[in-house]
């Protein structure tokens, strides 16, 4: 398959794996394996949630960066005690008597797709920042980044005074009226999906618990030999129940759920990407009327910026036309794929489920009553 502007398919350089990661006081660590192409030596650094907050950073502030749709940053493992009561809340229901455990396996996920995402981008894929980020032993110096409150509502009101603004391209116009509903139904979908995966868990935990309950009762001494063999089978038919429906939510988040949240990331990335597109614009519109209203002796030096300010906005269409055009075929492709993975899955569980009951039921008729 060859990339938008007809060249051949971008080689990544190197590939990275996040097999595993372990809790370290406040902190998640996770291990980055990577491989440059062409060895099998792998070398493995140990990365937290800053080291890639600071590579995301490093790589939208380099060189040669225009117009890039940038992979989301996944969102910060949490380790406190009112975290973990919230997730146990949303998985286990309010009355839950036990913390749902440290699983860090979907974070681990999460952060070799961004970086898969970044080593496969044609413009992001030779970056050094990127290289050092995966080889080298030691985590990069780093300051911590953050938006205090001014940024944070400067960029509100850009947002707002850039909506209204008509772009003069009108195919760009569309793709952001598409973007700006494409924000809001990914974010609604992925909120809801992770619903339906929670109350899956949710169900799995209350299967358990009837579960326990049926034990209790199995271990009473008024029991008969054909109510035990009863509560026995209906045990094994709760315990199956349970597991499968924890089965089925964890398929869910990890085909469909994961890329849902991948690409309402997405949505934010390719946002902000039009919006610097909109401001250039405004620039040189700005631009123009100085030059307009330029006595004599300025005329010069506004008309030098003025055709500064239009090769730079050319230069962000062009790069943007192939961008939009490579993000939207990999989104097709990638929500495809979860699609087809959550179809699979949910036949296997089917499949498995009756098969586990007409072998309970089967022995159900075999009791005499």
């Amino acid at each position: 398959m060859t990339e938008p502007n007809g060249l051949s398919p971008f080689k990544p350089v190197f590939s990275s794996k996040v097999p595993n990661a372990a809790k370290n006081g406040e902190n998640v660590e996770f291990f980055v394996e990577s491989t440059k192409n062409g060895s099998e030596r792998a070398t493995v650094v140990i990365r937290v949630h800053e080291d890639f907050v600071w590579l995301l950073h490093c790589l939208k502030t380099q060189d040669n960066v225009t117009s890039i749709i940038f992979p989301p940053l996944p969102a910060q493992p949490t380790t406190s005690l009112q975290a973990a009561e919230k997730k146990t809340k949303k998985q286990a229901g309010e009355k839950a008597k036990i913390l749902v455990g440290d699983n860090y396996d979907e974070h681990c996920r999460a952060y070799e797709k961004f970086l898969d995402l970044c080593t496969q981008h044609p413009r992001l894929g030779h970056s050094n920042v990127l290289q050092a980020f995966a080889f080298e032993k030691d985590p990069p110096a780093k300051v911590k980044v953050k938006r205090n409150f001014f940024e944070a509502v400067t960029k509100a009101v850009d947002d707002i005074r850039l909506a209204n603004y008509k772009d003069n391209d009108e195919s760009f116009q569309q793709i952001r009226v598409n973007n700006n509903e494409n924000l809001k139904n990914m974010k609604e979908a992925s909120n809801r999906f992770q619903q339906i995966v929670n109350s899956e868990h949710r169900i799995s935990n209350l299967y358990r618990d009837i579960h326990d309950g049926v034990k209790a009762l199995e271990a009473s001494d008024e029991n008969t030999m054909k109510t035990d063999s009863l509560f026995q089978l209906f045990g094994s038919a709760l315990e199956h129940s349970s597991e499968e429906s924890n089965v089925i939510a964890i398929n869910r988040q990890r085909s469909l759920g994961a890329v849902l949240q991948l690409y309402s990331g997405f949505a934010k990335s390719e946002h902000e990407m039009l919006q610097k597109r909109v401001q250039k614009m405004v620039e040189l519109e700005n631009a123009k009327k100085t030059f307009e209203k330029a006595k004599p002796q300025k005329k010069q030096q506004a008309e030098e910026t003025m055709k500064r300010l239009e090769r730079e906005l050319n230069d962000m269409t062009e790069l943007a036309k192939p961008e939009l055009e490579r993000h939207n075929r990999q989104r097709l492709l990638t929500m495809q794929s979860a699609l087809v993975q959550l179809a699979d899955s949910e036949i296997k569980n089917a499949r498995d489920g009756l098969a586990v009951f007409t072998k309970l039921y089967s022995d159900v008729q075999k009791v005499q009553l």
